[in-house]
């Protein structure tokens, strides 16, 4: 048997042992003083870097409707990263989602993370529904555990494991929208739904010496990442090339390209058709790249977590939408324009389209 099938027998047989140890008491906002909520766990450990930037909304409206209240939130061994500094948040637990990570000591401070005390655990799963995620919601030990009635479970009654039980939206919206739906069952709410990502003002100063020492001036570069874990969310490389060279002839400015882990073989191939003198930035960490990009005039990259992060860092972010709809994923920022190819392939936008799009985004004074 394979070990999907054998996986799905697992969880169904789980499922049923927790619907029968689980009470059925489900709770009414009206119950809920929000007043006397201190401790607040979010559990957002399933999902990829764009997902989990897309609940920082949802943890700056939990900051403004409880400013009392110490906030932890729950994220994956490979994301947390981008949390860090952030004012909204108090504290961070790491979930290692891969079995090699899962030390015995990584496992012991998750474990003692998840049980310093919680009023309120608050699942976000919106476009699919994690089991393990609303098991850690369980093991907070929280009187109130808030997640949405969409994606329930089969074969049990619906999302047995929250007692708050915010309604779906019933149609589909941007996925910052679904996150503060659920948020918004307690009345807990904000006006703005930017992605944000904080620097300390040590790693600013540590991106501008790298910049520096790269001989870059940073008001005058435009950023340039080539990849995407998915291959059919890359814009080809040759366009890229051909956007580079376009950038430093139209513009007079420099440009520095950046590719992942695993991508080398990709920037070389940019590297051997551009023609312009280029910057490689290259070799990394997600804090590092955070670092070097906020303080570009642009950055220019394929629909990924490189985009959400450049986006709520605050640096004039364009992208090139591939599989994903940019209704539903783009970030939110003011300081954001994407395109996307007429027959919804990244691949098939038009080179003289995002040149374009680029100069309508330069000329706007506003977001620079």
């Amino acid at each position: 048997m394979r070990l999907p099938a054998l996986e799905k027998i697992f969880k169904a047989a789980l499922l049923k042992i927790m619907g029968m140890i689980l009470p059925g008491r489900h709770y009414q906002p009206r119950e809920v003083d929000l007043s006397l909520i201190e401790r607040v766990i979010v559990i957002r450990q399933h999902d990829q870097l764009g997902d989990l930037l897309l609940s920082t909304p949802a943890f700056r409206a939990i900051r403004q409707s409880l400013p009392q209240a110490r906030i932890t939130v729950v994220a994956r061994q490979y994301t947390y990263r981008v949390l860090e500094h952030h004012p909204d948040i108090d504290r961070i637990l790491v979930f290692p989602e891969k079995l090699y990570q899962a030390s015995p000591a990584k496992l012991w401070r998750l474990w003692k993370g998840l049980r310093q005390g919680c009023d309120l655990a608050i699942v976000l799963n919106t476009i699919s529904h994690s089991l393990s995620s609303d098991i850690l919601a369980v093991l907070t030990g929280a009187k109130y555990i808030l997640g949405s009635a969409e994606n329930p479970f089969p074969g049990v009654r619906g999302n047995l494991f929250y007692n708050l039980l915010a309604p779906g939206y019933g149609e589909r919206t941007h996925e910052t929208r679904r996150n503060l739906k659920i948020l918004e069952y307690l009345g807990i709410g904000t006006g703005d739904m930017g992605e944000r990502c904080t620097l300390s003002a040590q790693e600013e100063e540590q991106g501008r010496d790298i910049l520096y020492r790269n001989h870059i001036m940073p008001e005058r570069t435009v950023g340039i990442h080539l990849g995407a874990y998915n291959i059919c969310n890359r814009w080809p490389h040759q366009n890229y090339a051909a956007l580079a060279d376009w950038l430093v002839k139209e513009f007079g400015f420099q440009v520095a390209v950046f590719w992942g882990p695993g991508e080398e073989e990709l920037g070389e191939r940019f590297l051997g058709l551009v023609k312009s003198d280029i910057k490689i930035m290259s070799g990394l960490n997600i804090r590092q790249l955070a670092s070097v990009m906020k303080p570009l005039r642009l950055m220019v990259c394929n629909d990924t977590g490189v985009m959400h992060l450049a986006a709520a860092l605050g640096t004039p972010t364009f992208a090139i939408f591939g599989r994903s709809e940019p209704e539903f994923w783009r970030p939110l920022n003011r300081n954001f324009y994407g395109v996307r190819g007429l027959d919804k392939t990244c691949a098939s936008a038009e080179l003289d389209v995002v040149q374009s799009g680029i100069r309508r985004m330069l000329s706007r004074e506003d977001i620079f």
